[in-house]
């Protein structure tokens, strides 16, 4: 699975738009009053104006060693320790995570996985690899996702947590009301809206009944 497009509710687009650019080298882009967007590699990262905006989820894919990518970050964002540390390894995704705060409290996480190419004299930023989906039950989300959107599961989902999609690009489906791993802060209910590219899903725009959530599906990039 590939994440195409994600937009996201932004209580200032073209400030949190500009902050990204700045974050990781590329050119910002108004489309009108209230969204703005940006090209995180094979990702169009968009922001939408909304007065309400929870703290959202999101990670991107560096194409970096590690250590060299906590330096880079370091010098352009506050870094989010991780128990004393600025990255934690994930056995189990075979990957460095760095975990940057963003302006308006969105949790970001930089992920840097093991056999992905590394540019000899840069740091480039692959896409998008997860958008989290917050949920009052996360097995009914989980349910839609796999038998409406028609994506799959990736591990054993459970009562707090899911991943829905693959290795490359996922959701993040956790319990509303639980914290944003590694802040304090409640992971709300937030409107989102993205288009993946999954030729094993259903195409066509899939809008979830009662969350506000939707899901564009295409077979082609």
């Amino acid at each position: 699975m590939n994440f195409e497009q994600v937009r996201l509710p932004a209580a200032d687009p073209a400030m949190l738009s500009a902050w990204y650019g700045r974050l990781f080298d590329v050119d910002a882009e108004t489309l009108d009053a209230n969204t703005t967007q940006l090209q995180l590699g094979e990702t169009t990262l968009q922001f939408e104006a909304a007065t309400e905006t929870p703290p959202a989820h999101l990670a991107v894919r560096l194409l970096a060693d590690a250590d060299r990518a906590v330096d880079w970050l370091t010098d352009r964002a506050t870094i989010l320790p991780v128990e004393g540390e600025s990255s934690r390894w994930f056995e189990f995704l075979d990957a460095t995570a760095i975990y940057i705060d963003d302006p308006e409290a969105n949790v970001v996480e930089a992920l840097c996985y093991t056999g992905d190419p590394r540019p000899k004299n840069e740091i480039a930023v692959d896409g998008v690899t997860e958008v989290g989906l917050p949920a009052h039950e996360t097995f009914t989300l989980v349910e839609w996702l796999e038998e409406t959107v028609g994506l799959s599961s990736w591990g054993t989902p459970s009562e707090n947590f899911a991943w829905v999609g693959d290795r490359h690009a996922r959701f993040v489906v956790v319990s509303a009301g639980q914290e944003w791993y590694p802040t304090d802060r409640n992971a709300d209910l937030t409107p989102v809206s993205v288009t993946v590219v999954d030729e094993s899903a259903q195409p066509g725009r899939h809008s979830h009944p009662t969350l506000p959530y939707e899901i564009r599906v295409t077979h082609d990039r």
